[in-house]
């Protein structure tokens, strides 16, 4: 008997111990939600797309300014080089904009699919109390699923 009270002792313990309390309600996620996050994520994918490409655009023209100065260094008697950092620079931080705006743009219309796919209805629910039937509508979240 005793070992049976402690055992209830420590799973209450444990139970009220590790436990986790949320005051608040949990929100049901809305064809809306996803939606508007698929809206926000487009809308950050075209910045970055722009962004990208002003970079590449910046990379090619400090290429193109960088291999006139290279000819001039040629055809000349000076031996200082050209430094090629910052176009090695701007064209990684283009493609990674461009590649960064590819994925928010896969996920966007990942998120519009399933906001489309979402939909709140209602159902009929009947219920049979004292002998009288009943019918109750109740609102239900629909997903529909193409096979």
């Amino acid at each position: 008997m005793k070992k049976i009270s402690l055992l209830v002792l420590l799973t209450a313990i444990t139970i009220y111990s590790f436990s986790q309390v949320t005051n608040e309600p949990v929100k049901p996620v809305l064809k809306a939600d996803y939606l508007k996050k698929s809206r926000n994520q487009k809308t950050a994918a075209f910045v970055l797309l722009g962004i990208g490409a002003a970079l590449d655009i910046g990379g090619i023209i400090a290429t193109v300014s960088n291999a006139s100065k290279e000819v001039d260094y040629v055809f000349s008697t000076q031996t200082s080089s050209v430094n090629h950092g910052t176009e090695y620079a701007l064209y990684i931080a283009g493609t990674a904009c461009l590649t960064g705006s590819l994925a928010l743009f896969i996920v966007s219309k990942s998120n519009k699919k399933k906001g489309m796919s979402l939909g709140l209805e209602t159902h009929q629910f009947r219920q049979l109390n004292k002998s009288n039937l009943y019918t109750i509508n109740y609102p239900a979240l629909t997903l529909k699923i193409k096979l």
